[in-house]
C-alpha cells in the first residue's frame, strides 16, 4: 500500500520527525500525509466546514461540537500544507524544486546522465540533510528544571566538513536557560527552523480562527487551554530547534502572547524564504553592521561570522539579523509587526519593495527549471507553485488555502483524499501513486549515489 511504502522510504531521512507526529511532509515525493486521521475525519471536517460558512455569512457563533471536530483536523491539515506551499511557492521552495529536477535527472540509468552531473544529487541530499542540523549540533544538559521564563543568549559555531575537519560554514545558536539562569539546551537556527515556524504559525492562526468563532465563555476556556499546549511545546527543551523563531520573536519584544508572537513569526519567516541572494550578497556587502551591533573586538568576530552565514545563503542567519534589526516597538493586531520588519530591513539597507521584485525574478528562474523538467511531477508541481506564488499577500499572516493549487493527502490506509477541491485548483486530480512512483525512483539514485561519496 502507498502509505506503508511512504513510511518506509521517507524514514530514511525525516528532519521533521520529532514535531510531525499527527501528519507528515515528505521531502523527496513531496506528498503531505495524515497518520493520525482517517476518512471519517475528513468527511466530519467537511460536513462542519459548510456549516462554519453559514456562521461567516450570519456572524454567528460556531456551535462547540463543530469546533471539536474542526479544530482536530483543520489546524493539522493548514500545518502541513504550509510545508507544501513553503517547498514550492516560494524563493526558497523554487530552487529546493529545481536542485531536485537536477539531482533526479542525474541518474544515469534512467536518463542517461553522464557523471559530470552526479554531483547535484549529493546537492540534493544536503540541501534536505542540513536543513535540519545533525543532533550533534544540539547541546542538551542534565538540568531538569524546565522553570519560566526562559533566559536566552545567541553563539556562533562552525560546521565540520566530512573530514572532520572545521569549515568556514557557521552556525548560529541560541542558548536557552531557565529561570534560574542554568542552562538546559543549545539550539542552531537552522533552515528548518524557519519551515516549522512557518508551518506553526499557520496552524495556530487556523485554530485561532475558530476559536474567535465560539460564545464567550467558551471562547475563554478554549483560549486559554490553546494557550497552554503552544506554551508547552515551546518550552519543550527536546524541539527548541523547531521554536527558537519564536523565541527570538518574543524576546525580541518581551511579548508575552505567544499566539500573537507566531502570528508576526508567519510574516518574517515568508518574507525569509522568499529572500533572494542578491539581497542576502547586499546586505553582505553594503550594510552597516557597526551601526547595528557596535564594535570591539568580540563584536567584529561575530559581524565576520554573521556575513559568511549570509555568504552561504543562510536562512536562520537572516531571520536573526531581521530581528536583531527591527526597531523596538509593540506587536499588535493592526499589522502584526510588519511595519517593524519593515523598518528592520530599513537598517540592513534594504527596501522591502526591493525585495518583492527581486524575489520575482529569481523564483522564476528556478522555477522554471523545475517547470522544464524531464520529470512530469516535478514540472506539474512547479506550474502550481508559480500559480500559487502570485497570489500571496506577503504583509497578511494567513496564507489563503482555498485559493491556491495543492494536491490530494494521503492517509494512513492509503486513501488519497481531495480536501481543497475549488475550481482553480490545478492540483485536485492529482495521483499519489503517480508522483511517488516517478519521484522514488529519483530519491533511491540519490541516496545510492551518495552512498559513494567518500
Amino acid at each position: 500500500m502507498l502509505f506503508e511504502k511512504l513510511k518506509s522510504s521517507s524514514s530514511r531521512l525525516n528532519i521533521l520527525s520529532q514535531c510531525d507526529i499527527l501528519g507528515s511532509y515528505d521531502f523527496f515525493t513531496t506528498i503531505v500525509s495524515f497518520e493520525s486521521l482517517s476518512i471519517q475525519d475528513f468527511r466530519n471536517m467537511q460536513k462542519y466546514t459548510d456549516s462554519l460558512r453559514n456562521t461567516y455569512s450570519k456572524n454567528s457563533n460556531m456551535e462547540h461540537g463543530a469546533y471539536e471536530v474542526l479544530s482536530k483536523t483543520l489546524p493539522l491539515v493548514t500545518h502541513e500544507y504550509t510545508h507544501f506551499y513553503d517547498c514550492s511557492s516560494t524563493v526558497w521552495g523554487s530552487k529546493y524544486l529545481s536542485i531536485m529536477s537536477q539531482a533526479y535527472i542525474a541518474d544515469n540509468l534512467t536518463y542517461k546522465a553522464t557523471e559530470k552531473d552526479f554531483h547535484y544529487a549529493k546537492k540534493f541530499h544536503d540541501l534536505i540533510r542540513f536543513s535540519r542540523l545533525p543532533e550533534y549540533y544540539t547541546d542538551k544538559t542534565d538540568v531538569m528544571d524546565n522553570s519560566r521564563p526562559w533566559k536566552h543568549h545567541q553563539s556562533i559555531g562552525n560546521r565540520f566538513l566530512s573530514s572532520g575537519e572545521i569549515s568556514d560554514h557557521p552556525i548560529i545558536f541560541t542558548w536557552f536557560g531557565n529561570s534560574h539562569g542554568e542552562q538546559l539546551v543549545r539550539s542552531p537556527i537552522s533552515t528548518i527552523s524557519i519551515l516549522e515556524c512557518s508551518a506553526m504559525a499557520q496552524e495556530i492562526i487556523a485554530n485561532l480562527s475558530l476559536i474567535n468563532l465560539l460564545e464567550e465563555s467558551q471562547r475563554i476556556v478554549e483560549l486559554n487551554l490553546y494557550t497552554k499546549k503552544i506554551l508547552d511545546y515551546v518550552y519543550n527543551k527536546d524541539i527548541t530547534e523547531y521554536s527558537v523563531c519564536a523565541h527570538l520573536m518574543s524576546n525580541k519584544f518581551n511579548e508575552p502572547d505567544i499566539l500573537l508572537t507566531y502570528t508576526a513569526s508567519a510574516l518574517l519567516c515568508r518574507l525569509v524564504l522568499n529572500t533572494p541572494s542578491k539581497v542576502y550578497m547586499k546586505i553582505f556587502e553594503e550594510c552597516d553592521f557597526e551601526n547595528i551591533f557596535g564594535s570591539d573586538q568580540n563584536t567584529d568576530e561575530i559581524v565576520d561570522k554573521i556575513k559568511m552565514g549570509l555568504k552561504y545563503l543562510e536562512p536562520g542567519f537572516l531571520y536573526y539579523l531581521i530581528c536583531y534589526a527591527m526597531p523596538y516597538g509593540k506587536l499588535d493586531e493592526s499589522d502584526y509587526g510588519f511595519s517593524l520588519i519593515c523598518a528592520g530591513l530599513q537598517k540592513l539597507g534594504i527596501n522591502y519593495a526591493d525585495i518583492e521584485s527581486e524575489s520575482r525574478e529569481e523564483f522564476l528562474k528556478y522555477s522554471d527549471i523545475a517547470v522544464n523538467s524531464k520529470i512530469n511531477s516535478i514540472s506539474i508541481l512547479a506550474k502550481a507553485g508559480q500559480e500559487n506564488y502570485k497570489l500571496t499577500d506577503w504583509s497578511k499572516p494567513m496564507i489563503k488555502f482555498d485559493s491556491l493549487s495543492l494536491p490530494p493527502a494521503l492517509l494512513g490506509d492509503s486513501t488519497e483524499i481531495n480536501i481543497f477541491s475549488g475550481d482553480n485548483n490545478s492540483l485536485k486530480a492529482l495521483s499519489l501513486d503517480s508522483i511517488y512512483d516517478e519521484l522514488i525512483v529519483g530519491q533511491i539514485w540519490v541516496e545510492r549515489f551518495v552512498e559513494a561519496c567518500a
